[in-house]
Order: C-alpha cells, then sequence, then structure tokens
C-alpha cells in the first residue's frame, strides 16, 4: 500500500492519552495510525522528531469583515490562523457588513465561493441573528445551509444598535429564537453574548463626565455584574425551553460561577472563553493603550485563575479566539474605538505556554477543550478535531520548547498590532496540515488559497 504521505516519529495526543507512533494520510484523510515500522510506504515523509502531534485547532469564534473587506479577511487572516495551527474557523460575521441585515440565504453562495477561492484554513458559518427575518429563517438555515449555530447579541440595545443600524435585540427575540430552536432535532446551538448594556450605559455616562479615558475605565464600565446577570436570565430562559446554549467568551469569575451552578443541576450550558482572559489584564497595558479594549474588557488576575480553575474542572468546554483584524485603533480614544482583538495566530501559543508550560493543563485537556469539543459543538466531529483512521488529516506539530517574542510584524494577521507584543510565550505549531496538505511549516507559508474548504454540517 502506498499513500500519500506519512508523518513518523510522532507523540499522538488524544484526550485520554498520548501514544507513540505514526500517521498515514491518503486522499486528504487519516488512513493508519500504528508504530513507525508498521506504516504503509508514502509519496511524502515527515519526521515529527519525537514532538506532540495534535487535530487541527478548531477555533468556535472568528469574526472577519467587522472592520475590513470581507474578501480581505479571507485572505489575510485564513493564513494568520494556519501559522497559529488553526484548521477550521466559525465565522460569527461573514459576507460583509454592508448586507449585515440580509437574509443569509441572499449572500451564502458568495461568500462560500469567496472561502474557497482563497482560505487556507476550513471555514464554517454561524449566523448572527440581528432581524425578525433572521430568526424566522433559522429552520431554514440549519437544512438549507448547513449553519446549525447562531449568535444572540444581547449587548445589541440603545445606542450600541443604533450607531450599527440595527434593530435592538430584546429579550423577546432571544426567547422567540430559542423557542424556534428548541423545536428542531437534532438541536441547534445557541451562542450567546451575554451583557446587560444598561448597567454599562450608566456607569459609562459617569466615567465620561469625569473625563476618564484609560483602558481601566473600559474595564469599570463593564463590571462582572453585567456578564453574571445577563448570563443568569439567558439560563432562565433555556431552562425554561430545554434548549442547549452555547456562551460565548465569559471573562469573569462571577459568570463563571452562575454557569457551574447550572451546569450542576442539569442545564445545557456550554461555556467558552478566550485566551486574553485566560492571560491579559487590564494591569498589563500603560494606561491609555486603547488598543487593549475589547469586550468583554480585560479584568484580572483573580477572574484569570478562576477561569483556569473552570478548565482544569471541565466546567469550560471550549476556547475560541474572538478574533477580528483592524488597523489605526490606536489612534482613537478609549470610547469611541472599536472593541476587539487579533488573536488567531497566538491562541495555540497562549494556550501551550500559560496552559501546559506553566502545568496548569495537559496536553489532554488542551485538545479538548481547543479541538474536540469545538468540532462536537459544531457538529463536525468526528471528521475533525480527533486523530482517528477516517477523520480528515488537519493536523499540528507542536514544539512545547520552542520560545519566541511575539512581535506583530512576525505575525500574519492584517491587524496593525497584538495584544502580546514584546511578550515570551512557549510553545508554538511547527507544521499545520489542511486535509492532508502541509500548508505552514517552521512558520512559512506553504499552501496555496484554496486549500480551505467551507465545511457544512448535517441537518435532517
Amino acid at each position: 500500500m502506498l499513500v500519500d504521505a506519512v508523518i513518523k516519529n510522532c507523540r499522538i495526543v488524544g484526550i485520554d492519552g498520548v501514544v507513540s507512533g505514526g500517521i498515514g494520510i491518503d486522499g486528504g484523510k487519516i488512513v493508519a495510525i500504528a508504530k513507525d515500522q508498521n506504516l504503509p510506504s508514502a509519496d511524502e515523509y515527515v519526521d515529527a522528531k519525537g514532538r506532540f502531534v495534535i487535530p487541527g485547532v478548531i477555533d468556535p469564534h472568528v469574526h472577519y469583515s467587522l472592520y475590513r473587506p470581507y474578501e480581505e479577511d479571507c485572505k489575510s487572516e485564513t493564513r494568520a490562523a494556519v501559522c497559529g495551527g488553526i484548521t477550521t474557523e466559525a465565522l460569527m460575521t461573514w459576507g460583509g457588513m454592508d448586507k449585515l441585515l440580509a437574509p443569509y440565504k441572499e449572500k451564502f453562495e458568495e461568500a462560500k465561493s469567496t472561502v474557497e477561492r482563497h482560505a487556507l484554513a476550513n471555514v464554517a458559518f454561524i449566523a448572527c441573528l440581528f432581524t425578525d427575518q433572521h430568526i424566522r429563517e433559522i429552520p431554514e438555515y440549519a437544512r438549507d445551509l448547513g449553519i446549525t449555530q447562531f449568535k444572540h447579541c444581547l449587548f445589541l440595545r440603545g445606542k450600541d444598535a443604533e450607531a450599527l443600524g440595527i434593530p435592538s435585540f430584546d429579550d423577546t427575540k432571544l426567547y422567540t429564537a430559542l423557542e424556534i430552536a428548541s423545536t428542531l432535532a437534532p438541536p441547534v446551538i445557541s451562542m450567546i453574548h451575554a451583557e446587560n448594556v444598561e448597567i454599562y450605559y450608566a456607569i459609562k455616562e459617569k466615567l465620561m463626565k469625569n473625563g476618564r479615558k484609560d483602558l481601566r475605565a473600559w474595564t469599570e464600565a463593564k463590571p462582572s455584574i453585567c456578564e453574571a446577570e445577563a448570563v443568569n436570565r439567558v439560563i432562565a430562559i433555556s431552562d425554561y425551553l430545554n434548549v442547549p446554549i452555547y456562551l460565548v467568551h465569559i471573562s469573569s469569575s462571577e459568570s463563571l460561577d452562575v454557569a457551574v451552578q447550572a451546569q450542576a443541576r442539569g442545564s445545557k450550558v456550554i461555556v467558552e472563553t478566550c485566551p486574553q482572559y485566560l492571560s491579559l489584564s487590564w494591569k498589563d497595558f500603560p494606561e491609555n493603550y486603547v488598543p487593549a479594549k475589547c469586550n468583554p474588557p480585560l479584568r484580572d488576575e483573580r477572574h484569570i485563575e478562576k477561569l483556569w480553575w473552570g478548565i482544569q474542572k471541565g466546567y469550560v468546554h471550549c476556547i475560541g479566539s474572538d478574533h477580528c483584524a483592524s488597523v489605526g485603533k490606536g489612534e482613537l480614544d478609549i470610547w469611541s474605538a472599536p472593541a476587539g482583538l487579533p488573536g488567531l495566530e497566538t491562541l495555540l501559543p497562549v494556550m501551550l505556554s500559560e496552559g501546559v508550560n506553566k502545568g496548569r493543563i495537559s496536553m489532554e485537556k488542551l485538545v479538548e477543550v481547543c479541538c474536540h469539543n469545538p468540532a462536537k459543538v459544531l457538529g463536525i466531529h468526528p471528521q475533525k478535531g480527533t486523530i482517528a483512521v477516517g477523520s480528515d488529516a488537519d493536523l499540528v506539530i507542536v514544539d512545547l520548547d520552542e520560545s519566541r517574542s511575539v512581535k506583530v510584524e512576525n505575525l500574519h494577521t492584517a491587524s496593525d498590532f497584538t495584544p502580546y507584543e514584546g511578550r515570551e510565550l512557549k510553545g508554538w505549531p511547527v507544521l499545520t496540515m489542511v486535509g492532508g496538505n502541509i500548508v505552514m511549516e517552521d512558520g512559512e507559508i506553504t499552501g496555496k488559497p484554496g486549500v480551505g474548504k467551507y465545511i457544512p454540517r448535517k441537518f435532517s
């Protein structure tokens, strides 16, 4: 038997352990996992040199076209993804801001075609529910487009919604959408940005009157109660309707406590956090460093350690970057600058450096929260998210000992900053494979645009 490629001398990581051996790849699929001497012959051999090999990382929370043209983000940000070991991205925003309110069926084919012309990583779509029509058409998006995750933006109320020309997302819309979701089988996943913006507006007004424009003011304007109260409210509605929910970018100890209590009583609550909430505090930046503005805001060490605890104990299920690329953000003040951080290329290095290498989590736990669980949530497991015969050959070789000082000039995102500028991270991907194709090796892009594919989810 002759196969396309063999990766030998591996330490293959799964959620249940690490095994030594090699991987045979043919036709974009894994066809053999065995001791090196038992692997088939191949046209190409890759020596992992005894390093860890993990499934391609799946980022369940990515934004394109928030601040840049959609097509340009497809070109640049999938490069950043594969350089960071991410082989599949789930896009929350796609198709362009000028079409934000359009029915998804109207922009789907063009958005999909753009991905398949330019992407180096695979892409799945998530539908953000901005209008009543979006909500009514949830069953059609699942059945016809293969979209089974739907984003609810609770913060888009009042002035924030008006600024984007979007109808306010009130609790009526939330209840209606979750009620529709509860009627579908298999169940779709409702992904919720939980935030009480009324509290934020009141605090923000006071801070602005006092002339506050520093980074800490942004954190103070959105205290943890804004998130925790909304998490509690959303869980109450989802419990009543008996529908699963996915809490995106949880950032606070109090919110996690609410989710843990709900999980203990049987609520169907999936929790995501992001690398920035596991590694960055507002204290890490100069007072007026506006680029570090993100939503939710950066908090402090108490919250950071509680979130790591949540991962260790299995209460936090997924890691998403909440990535968005922007340029010129540092020229604005804290209230007018857009929120959001670039994070695709640094997601895995942060989890390796701050998690594995600091003894907070094992490699098995990393694979669980960065590969296995996101694949399950997106409905693409075992096609992706695991190293198994029959699964797609989306694979990453990781060097736990490699240290790099992060500099935006060495990253592949189009964003003109990184919140990790000058920070030493230990543990980096050194080879990324998408569908059996090597797309990144030793920090250099080796793949061709179009290797990445749109990934529909099956829905009956």
